[in-house]
């Protein structure tokens, strides 16, 4: 055997291990694994997409637009005032007399005594009064624009998810043709392996197979970036698992 074979021999052991070091995460999802894999329907990829942090945000916003609306139609209660005292105790006076006559003498009186004092009153600006109904209509509408714009983002994510749900079948029908590709590119690896050890074909020959089969594998692994890209993407948008890692 000459320096040549010899080499991609040595290529071709070394391949696996090369591949086992990228066994991690997501890359180590087999072909059998697209080949089975099934997008969930469209309409669920958008339900699930409603469990977004958006839209717990926009949920926060419209009930606290709704706790304002609630507290403006209350606010004819500031119109009114209610005042109310109560006072108890010991009151006591100290006097004192005297003239030239009648020497310095004091008195004290003192009594208990309760005493309280209710009183109402109405004070009723008159700008805000009439203003009163359009307050309360724009808090209305703040919070059908809030429920709007939470629609009007949820509509764009639809919009998303089907962009990468597109990708991601195209990458996937494409991906299931390269993977055949590629299989046979082995394959044909293997039978031309044993021809050049067996001497019926020369290095050169071999070579061009393995390029073939380099080439194989470098479409494949290009369209398997593209799809695992296009999934994840579309796993984040739509809070959906699609992918088994």
């Amino acid at each position: 055997m000459n320096k040549i074979s010899g080499y991609f021999l040595w290529l071709w052991m070394l391949f696996p291990a090369f591949s086992a070091m990228a066994q991690d995460g997501i890359e180590s999802l087999s072909p059998d694994d697209y080949l089975n894999l099934q997008l969930p329907p469209l309409e669920v990829l958008f339900e699930n997409a409603k469990n977004s942090a958006a839209v717990d945000l926009y949920k926060v916003k419209m009930e606290e637009e709704a706790s304002a609306l609630k507290t403006e139609k209350r606010s004819w209660l500031k119109y009114f005032r209610f005042s109310s005292t109560y006072q108890w105790g010991l009151m006591g006076i100290n006097t004192s007399f005297s003239d030239i006559d009648t020497p310095l003498f004091y008195q004290y009186s003192g009594a208990r005594q309760n005493w309280y004092n209710i009183g109402a009153s109405i004070s009723i600006p008159f700008d805000d009064f009439f203003d009163r109904g359009n307050r309360i209509t724009r808090q209305k509408l703040k919070t059908e624009a809030t429920r709007v714009e939470m629609e009007k983002w949820h509509d764009e994510q639809k919009l998303r998810i089907i962009e990468m749900y597109t990708k991601a079948v195209k990458e996937l029908s494409v991906l299931r043709l390269k993977a055949e590709s590629l299989s046979f590119a082995n394959a044909q690896f293997e039978l031309a392996q044993q021809d050049f050890l067996n001497g019926n074909i020369q290095a050169g020959d071999l070579g061009q197979i393995k390029s073939m089969q380099m080439n194989s594998l470098e479409s494949y692994e290009q369209t398997r970036s593209e799809l695992n890209l296009a999934l994840l993407q579309l796993e984040v948008l739509s809070k959906t698992r699609i992918l088994n890692r």
